[in-house]
């Protein structure tokens, strides 16, 4: 077969351009330390890059997470910490007033120091963690506490409507929710008691609750959050629960904070030795509660522990196949590299030879 001069420099060039790609190709895997630069260099394995690559998106996902949750629950530990110290403190005041040789002036300088810790505990119960009141619920945007001063409490309201009750006795109270006014019974007709001042507080006897009152607002409830948790997305499969609400906590039947603290600063400013006496037994039911929701506190960050090493153990595992599948064996490429340079080298040898081959040289 006759091989034209266009023939054989288009297949010189060929050559050429094969080998500059492979030495490219060569030269970007040493550079880059990656086998699979492009899907091209090996599909099916580029697939499993692709899930792996997932895999770890999704394990930093749940690091931040577990740490947000982390964080929260810390928060909430170290509250309650505050809280327990507070109740101690509340015990020692009750069982040095509830002695006999307590006056009504030391009962009623004890009341003031009730006071404050009650205060001290509204606080901590409308504590933040970032943006974010920890013991409001799901209504993480509002303060879930209101404040009020016990000596602002009136008696008691049956119930809150805009009318009143069907068969009331004589001094039954209720709250009229058109006008925000009190109205007690006097056995014949309905009495306003006019309007009440911002910080008038009343129980509410239908539904346990205090309802405190403020000018822009008018009567809304002690506790504004709400009973709900929510849970923070951890792995594939589970959840935390990252809250616990302040109902379940400060106002819990098995030991109401708020409602025991409001009886004992009650009972000291009355000089009454029988109900400051029986706030003990309430006060340590509270550090019960308190001591629980802790611990479940804990049992919750534990868990939060062990899944963490748990995905630090899955990243690790899932780097080492993804490097498996993508990362250069160094020896093996640099010794390619040094072949193909070689044979770069040969063509350009070859390509320069055969160039400048000529008749003339043979006649």
């Amino acid at each position: 077969m006759r091989v034209s001069n266009r023939m054989l420099y288009s297949q010189l060039v060929n050559s050429m351009n094969s080998n500059t790609e492979k030495l490219l190709d060569l030269n970007n895997k040493a550079s880059s330390g990656r086998r699979i630069t492009r899907p091209g260099d090996d599909p099916v394995a580029m697939a499993n890059v692709l899930i792996y690559r997932s895999e770890l998106s999704s394990f930093d996902q749940y690091k931040t997470s577990i740490d947000r949750a982390k964080g929260f629950l810390t928060r909430s530990d170290s509250v309650l910490d505050s809280v327990n110290e507070q109740l101690n403190r509340a015990i020692e005041l009750a069982t040095q007033q509830s002695s006999s040789t307590s006056t009504a002036d030391t009962r009623l300088g004890a009341a003031q120091e009730i006071k404050q810790i009650r205060e001290t505990i509204t606080g901590l119960a409308n504590s933040k963690y970032g943006d974010k009141y920890i013991f409001g619920g799901t209504n993480t945007q509002n303060p879930p506490f209101q404040s009020f001063d016990v000596t602002n409490i009136k008696a008691d309201v049956s119930q809150i409507s805009a009318a009143a009750p069907a068969t009331p006795s004589s001094g039954t109270r209720y709250i009229d929710t058109d006008d925000g006014h009190i109205y007690q019974y006097d056995g014949a007709t309905w009495q306003d008691q006019g309007a009440p001042s911002a910080g008038t507080a009343v129980k509410n006897t239908a539904d346990g609750k205090y309802y405190v009152y403020n000018t822009t607002g008018g009567w809304q409830t002690h506790y504004q959050g709400n009973d709900d948790t929510f849970g923070i997305k951890i792995s594939k499969t589970d959840e935390v629960t990252a809250n616990i609400p302040g109902s379940a906590i400060f106002q819990n039947s098995s030991g109401d904070v708020f409602q025991t603290l409001i009886n004992l600063e009650q009972s000291l400013r009355n000089n009454d030795q029988e109900g400051i006496a029986a706030a003990l037994p309430q006060i340590h039911n509270c550090g019960k509660v308190v001591n629980n929701n802790i611990a479940l506190i804990g049992s919750r960050a534990n868990r939060l522990t062990y899944i963490s090493t748990v995905t630090t153990r899955s990243t690790t595992d899932t780097k080492a196949s993804l490097s498996d599948l993508e990362d250069v064996d160094y020896a093996k490429v640099l010794t390619d590299l040094k072949n193909q340079e070689t044979i770069y080298q040969a063509s350009l040898m070859s390509a320069a030879m055969i160039s400048q081959m000529s008749l003339a040289d043979y006649i």
